[in-house]
């Protein structure tokens, strides 16, 4: 991004329409809705992945209307920030195929994939947002991610404390952790022997005090990346326009965050998807982002592989594959744990709706996010794999095989009936970050199951 667009951008934020949040929130649920049934959009349970052209399409050309109509929406200064069309078509064309993620001998190219695209989706993993233990156990559960050799770039999962302190949004200890974070996965990513790997993030809440990671010498480099986040739903503020500010004369990669609810403002799959895309563009446009990440939830089940969460995220990645250059990630947020079957057949539908739908990958966000030291490198490894041999494959074929592995566990998906799983801790050898018996065997067992029903996947 140049330097006048987002001086446009301010412009725009300070001067666009005025709205009360609330009936930003109002109109745009009503708008989506009348979006839906003008377009005739229609979640078919029987078909996680929509074989439908014309449907992506309609959720394409329906999310761009949204966003011009909508626009932006500033929570600082309530105000939407708007755009013409040949605007946004002018700013998605200049658009890379293709990024550098990490650098040296660990960098990876990252490509923007089309339907059935027969290119392995990158992944980025990490804790993904879930909390975990200060110290030894966060720096051994990220090397866990690093020593997986399918995985691209990892990315910080949160910590509840730092130096036994809780920590809380905007106190110093807040600005602490981000440093700290950088630096302890500047040391995971060394153990593991990779140290040119791609970091994708700090998970910290505010978006100053991710600017203390940045450190050529022992944080963030600019081969590395920050996640810039949008607020629920198509929303952002100062705060994080500034921070994209400093991030750009940086010039590291941006990471833009959609947490679209299924449930929520925009209603169900459909709705969803069709605010979703329009997310994404946005963030393209003023956030200027290398990749953009589709974190999905289910506002019940706190989980996106679910069969509308598929759905959702098929179209999302389908519309945007086929209409932009925009590289989606699909953010796999699961219901389960660590530890648990159930866990890595919820990252293997994710893997395979994501992939034969032109998305890259991020994972897992085991328990929702929600419970402590709940998260290993072997579910990531899970859906990567997935992803990898999907890849190139027919949509109808992944329906044939999700039609398989949905009912192994969506019964469970409430997430007071998920099963919990165990902690990294109990999973894993600390000494070597490499998964007990236990884990590994399970992950070999449903690898075996998998490929029974079609889809080869390496142990």
């Amino acid at each position: 991004m140049n330097t006048y667009r987002l001086d446009e951008i301010t412009k725009r934020a300070l001067e666009g329409p005025f709205m009360d949040e609330k009936d930003f929130d109002m109109k745009l649920m009503k708008r989506t809705r009348e979006l839906v049934r003008e377009y005739n959009i229609r979640y078919d349970p029987k078909e996680p992945v929509c074989t439908d052209d014309s449907v992506a399409d309609d959720v394409y050309e329906a999310a761009k209307r949204l966003l011009l109509e909508m626009g932006f929406y500033c929570q600082t200064t309530k105000r939407s920030i708007m755009f013409e069309e040949d605007e946004i078509r002018g700013a998605l064309r200049s658009l890379p195929e293709s990024i550098v993620l990490g650098t040296g001998k660990d960098a990876v190219p990252m490509y923007m994939r089309r339907v059935e695209d027969p290119r392995p989706p990158a992944i980025h993993a990490g804790p993904t947002g879930t909390l975990c233990t200060e110290g030894e156990v966060y720096v051994k559960t990220m090397r866990s991610f690093a020593q997986e050799d399918v995985i691209d770039s990892v990315g910080a999962g949160t910590l509840a404390t730092i130096d036994g302190f809780k920590i809380r949004k905007g106190a110093p200890q807040e600005f602490r952790a981000a440093r700290v974070l950088a630096r302890w996965a500047r040391e995971a990513i060394s153990q593991a022997g990779r140290p040119g790997m791609h970091i994708n993030d700090v998970a910290v809440v505010s978006p100053e005090a991710k600017l203390c990671a940045l450190n050529p010498a022992y944080g963030l480099r600019a081969s590395d990346g920050i996640i810039v986040s949008q607020m629920i739903e198509l929303k952002t503020s100062f705060e994080h326009l500034s921070l994209i500010e400093h991030l750009q004369s940086y010039g590291i990669h941006i990471g833009n965050l959609m947490t679209p609810i299924l449930g929520g403002y925009s209603g169900g799959p459909e709705g969803t998807a069709i605010v979703n895309v329009a997310e994404h563009i946005a963030g393209a446009i003023c956030y200027s982002a290398s990749y953009h990440y589709c974190s999905l939830t289910n506002v019940k089940n706190l989980n996106g592989t679910d069969r509308p969460g598929l759905w959702a995220i098929s179209m999302v990645g389908q519309a945007l594959a086929r209409n932009s250059e925009i590289m989606s990630v699909y953010d796999c947020y699961c219901a389960s744990g660590p530890g648990e079957e159930m866990l890595l057949l919820e990252a293997a539908a994710g893997g395979i709706a994501a992939s034969v739908s032109g998305m890259n990958l991020m994972g897992c966000g085991s328990c929702g996010g929600k419970l402590v030291d709940h998260s290993t490198g072997l579910e990531a490894r899970m859906l990567k794999e997935a992803g990898a041999a999907a890849a190139g494959m027919r949509r109808s074929d992944a329906n044939g095989i999700l039609n398989k592995i949905l009912p192994r566990y969506e019964e469970r998906l409430d997430i007071s009936k998920a099963p919990k799983g165990k902690t990294f801790q109990e999973l894993y050898d600390l000494a070597s970050a490499r998964p007990k018996k236990e884990w590994q065997g399970m992950y070999e067992k449903v690898v075996g199951e998998l490929s029974d029903l079609g889809l080869e996947l390496s142990i």
